[in-house]
């Protein structure tokens, strides 16, 4: 069932992207992407191929797609940015993994319009944060209607794959600023240490520390878009001993060194 599946909102805005800016190598984010644009003029490219964003079309970007943002024409950039809760990350990856253009869709594109006239005149009030969570649920249940219901299957099955470690990724989430032992994470679990961290990897694709370093980075991905905190504070409160290795480690996950993450906004 998806009915424990959830949107957190991150951050949405308009903004007027104009050439050279919006060129970006090699992005990658623990976060989903919404865009809509007014006019043609700007592609992302994903695994060798080029994917236009038409002017109005909807197009996702899930979390953990790695793609190139270009821009040859300036244009008015709808974004925003989610967090997809109730299927665990490593789920997302494997059932959603490129972006997408939705088919073209009258009534939610004139409401688009709106909210971009409703964000200039009106900045983030309480009632925009809820229109902008109605049209992502709106936009999301046509994208789950549009794949196949195999991979809707898969990905179901996969998410209940991981239950019997779900204790220890909800003490990983609220614990990421500390050291985290496998022996406490298999306590949680009413495992044995040993067999834990091999029920760990069958059923999560990685380790224990390569999964919490995972989830430090996205993290520190949002904190950097999100809060004005320095980077040796986003380091030390999601357990990074020093700059310097939130730095190395931040840039092998996503490309990008954390001053340039948050001076490109991630890329919008």
């Amino acid at each position: 069932m998806l009915d424990h599946v959830h949107i957190r909102l991150l951050t949405y805005q308009t903004v007027r992207l104009d050439p050279p800016f919006w060129r970006f190598p090699a992005l990658q984010s623990s976060f989903w992407r919404f865009y809509q644009n007014d006019h043609d003029g700007a592609w992302i490219e994903h695994d060798g191929r080029r994917l236009m964003l038409e002017q109005g079309r909807l197009y996702f970007i899930p979390a953990g797609v790695r793609f190139s943002t270009h821009l040859r024409h300036s244009v008015e950039h709808l974004y925003v940015h989610f967090d997809l809760l109730g299927l665990p990350y490593q789920v997302q990856r494997e059932s959603f993994a490129a972006p997408v253009c939705l088919s073209p869709h009258s009534s939610l594109e004139d409401t688009l319009g709106i909210l971009r006239t409703e964000l200039r005149q009106r900045g983030h009030d309480l009632f925009l944060q809820f229109r902008v969570k109605s049209i992502l649920y709106e936009v999301l249940l046509l994208y789950l209607q549009s794949l196949p219901v195999e991979q809707i299957q898969r990905c179901l099955s996969s998410s209940e794959s991981v239950e019997p470690v779900t204790p220890a990724l909800r003490y990983i989430e609220d614990n990421l600023g500390v050291a985290i032992a496998n022996s406490e994470l298999a306590r949680h679990c009413h495992m044995s240490t040993d067999y834990f961290i091999r029920c760990f990897r069958q059923r999560m694709g990685r380790t224990p520390g390569q999964y919490i370093q995972e989830q430090r980075v996205k993290r520190a991905e949002q904190q950097l878009l999100m809060t004005a905190l320095s980077i040796e504070q986003i380091a030390a409160d999601n357990g990074f001993g020093s700059r310097y290795y939130f730095t190395r480690v931040f840039t092998r996950h996503t490309g990008v060194s954390p001053a340039a993450y948050r001076k490109g906004l991630c890329g919008l």
